[in-house]
């Protein structure tokens, strides 16, 4: 039987073709969340007319509510940043590089407001926070920790140190040294208590609590402790926590705040 010299190219095309397709259907999608954490600046107001007016705040005072990444050019592209809560799940290439997040609205070739660098594999999470000075959130720093069923499963809690020092955590009575921009992961077993207390060095360099409580979650819940630097010059308590609670499965928002 004689066969054409057009089947044979069109046959193995589809050969070589296939595992491509297979190969790219099988790459794993992968997202990143948003927690930008710190303080809101107070609430100023001014009267006009006998009418109460809420002032915006001052400029690099709060993170953007809502930025786009690179190449987002729909409404559902934008991501939404609140202080305290964690964002909606964004989907990132594969492999390493950078991802830039650009203010909604801006002008073509407009400067990135930020840039994370993805790690390799895996979901991820980036805290957001300011810098000291009077650049604040314009020039915001940032800290990748894992993320997901893998990165942080259920049963968990992820400790992370914004803190621009070490501290001295006390997990269950196992004392850990974090250091600045350092982050673990504590297993949690569902309905346990666990005592966790916080110490840094005061103006005087002597270690001084400044948080302590118990710590629990539900079955299929996983938690999130941040340690972060207080705004204000020379504040009372410059050493804040926050501890949040949320479905192992959410891609949302934290189910529940449980501390300061």
């Amino acid at each position: 039987m004689l066969v054409r010299p057009a089947i044979i190219a069109a046959a193995f095309l589809t050969i070589i073709t296939r595992p491509a397709a297979a190969e790219e259907k099988q790459a794993p999608t992968r997202h990143v969340r948003f927690f930008p954490v710190g303080e809101a600046p107070p609430f100023r107001q001014e009267i006009r007319d006998g009418v109460r007016y809420e002032l915006e705040p001052p400029p690099g005072s709060v993170p953007p509510s809502e930025v786009v990444p690179l190449g987002g050019d729909k409404p559902e592209d934008a991501i939404q940043l609140r202080l305290g809560r964690i964002s909606e799940r964004v989907k990132v290439p594969a492999g390493e590089g950078p991802f830039q997040l650009l203010p909604v609205g801006g002008k073509p070739g407009e400067k990135p407001w930020h840039q994370i660098q993805r790690p390799e594999s895996g979901d991820f999470l980036a805290f957001l926070f300011r810098q000291p000075g009077p650049a604040g959130w314009n020039e915001a720093a940032h800290l990748i920790v894992p993320d997901g069923p893998a990165g942080n499963p259920a049963g968990t809690v992820r400790i992370a140190n914004l803190f621009p020092q070490t501290v001295r955590l006390e997990w269950g009575g196992q004392v850990i040294e974090l250091k600045a921009g350092s982050h673990l992961s504590k297993p949690i077993n569902a309905g346990a208590e666990t005592l966790v207390r916080i110490f840094a060095a005061d103006s005087n360099g002597a270690p001084k609590r400044y948080f302590s409580t118990t710590v629990t979650q539900n079955p299929g819940e996983r938690g999130w402790i941040v340690l972060y630097r207080a705004d204000g010059e020379a504040p009372r308590r410059p050493l804040k926590v926050l501890i949040i609670r949320e479905p192992a499965a959410s891609a949302g928002n934290p189910a529940v705040e449980t501390g300061r």
